[in-house]
């Protein structure tokens, strides 16, 4: 078996077989295990490369695969007939976290927009919930936020598919003395409520996700139907979500000549490379995403974050004090208001729990 990378630099999975040549290639309602190995070929003309041009064109080819040089082969070991394609999602998201866990929090924080996210987000959970409430994080990642409500009074459940993450979490919760006020809970989305329901938890007082597990979830409908079963009548969710219309994408990409980029997030899956994810991602508009919501809550309030500052990968247009402090009250003023908070790189919806 032959696979070609495409030609947009070295993915991260042709980076991992120099390091790992056991691989599984999924495809067709099968499973291919094999060994792996990376080879080269010399230009278009080359017969593995020729295979490519006679079946798609050279045009496509040239487009996808021109100055790209290394192909993997694959030799086969085994094949299995069927596979669980959402069981390889997750298993494949828990893998990519688990990777950069020791080190998510340099990413984080060494990250100006990444923090200007984080803050704006723990000011509208901080105005949400109230000490002593119980609350579920979907999404916890190593913590930015969950410490931050803990040393609020709030006491939450931190829910993470990755184990990585949460051993992260665990480990700064006890350094800060807040190890009664956090519990960690291994869990993809969908195991939530059987989770909860198994350490006898009964409704929560309110849930959030932010910046990220909403956009890589595959089944929405499912998770808000098991949220609006664990939390109690007139809880409140709170959603931070990965924009379909951000205005400083849309125009910064237009006027540097990128069409391609200015409207990536409006078909979806947004690929791997017209992201910052890691994975296929859904790009969702506030009422893209309500109307999938609907059904179990209410949204109360919405709040567009970054939207005449730029998102966390574009921090090289960020301008210098004193003009960047202008800007961000700019960006504070504009996110409360419509039409403007639905056009940041973010939006954080308030929603409460339909009786």
């Amino acid at each position: 078996m032959v696979v070609f990378p495409q030609n947009a630099g070295t993915p991260d999975w042709v980076r991992n077989i120099e390091k790992n040549s056991a691989v599984k290639v999924y495809g067709g309602g099968a499973v291919v295990s094999g060994t792996a190995r990376k080879r080269e070929v010399r230009d278009l003309k080359d017969p593995l490369l020729a295979i490519f041009v006679r079946k798609y064109g050279e045009t496509e080819v040239r487009k996808r695969y021109w100055g790209q040089h290394t192909y993997i082969e694959i030799e086969i070991l085994s094949r299995i007939e069927s596979t669980d394609y959402a069981d390889l999602f997750y298993s494949d998201l828990e893998a990519a976290f688990d990777g950069v866990a020791e080190h998510y929090d340099q990413h984080i924080l060494g990250n100006p927009m990444n923090m200007w996210l984080r803050n704006r987000s723990v000011e509208i959970l901080a105005g949400a919930f109230l000490p002593g409430d119980l609350v579920l994080e979907i999404g916890c990642g190593t913590g930015t936020e969950t410490l931050q409500l803990a040393e609020r009074g709030v006491k939450v459940i931190a829910s993470d598919l990755s184990s990585k993450m949460l051993a992260v979490l665990e480990s700064k919760a006890e350094k800060m003395g807040l190890t009664g006020m956090v519990t960690p809970l291994h869990a993809r989305p969908y195991m939530l409520k059987q989770k909860l329901r198994e350490l006898g938890y009964g409704q929560l007082d309110g849930a959030y996700s932010t910046y990220g597990a909403i956009n890589t979830d595959p089944n929405l409908p499912l998770l808000f139907s098991d949220l609006h079963s664990i939390l109690r009548p007139g809880g409140t969710l709170v959603l931070g979500v990965w924009n379909k219309f951000c205005l400083y994408e849309m125009v910064g990409y237009s006027m540097r000549m990128r069409p391609g980029m200015a409207v990536a997030r409006l078909k979806n899956p947004v690929p791997v490379g017209k992201s910052r994810f890691c994975v296929p991602s859904t790009a969702y508009s506030v009422g893209s995403l309500n109307r999938l919501i609907r059904g179990s809550f209410e949204l109360k309030k919405v709040t567009g974050v970054e939207i005449v500052l730029p998102p966390s990968n574009l921090t090289r247009y960020l301008p210098r004090e004193p003009l960047r402090s202008l800007i961000r009250r700019i960006d504070v003023s504009l996110g409360v208001h419509y039409p403007w908070n639905r056009l940041g790189d973010h939006f954080l919806g308030v929603y409460s729990r339909r009786a």
